[in-house]
């Protein structure tokens, strides 16, 4: 997983572990204009097992718990 780049604008993003249903969130890549959706990998806090998602842009952080995130 990339480590966070300073400077760089950020979305937080939600997504559920597909085996233990558990919500994390990571950030991504706050772009304008068109992106493709891209298969990325995140590895579960909870049950440690790496799912896929599809998101528009690059993982930059995370994952975090939902709560983590907003104290950061």
């Amino acid at each position: 997983m990339p480590s966070p780049q300073l400077n760089q604008p950020y979305t937080v993003v939600t997504v559920s572990c597909g085996r233990c249903k558990q919500e994390q969130v990571v950030r991504i890549l706050a772009r304008t204009g068109f992106w493709l959706r891209a298969r990325q990998s995140v590895k579960c806090l909870k049950c440690s097992r790496e799912f896929e998602v599809m998101l528009a842009d690059a993982i930059i952080g995370g994952p975090f718990l939902p709560r983590d995130i907003s104290s950061s």
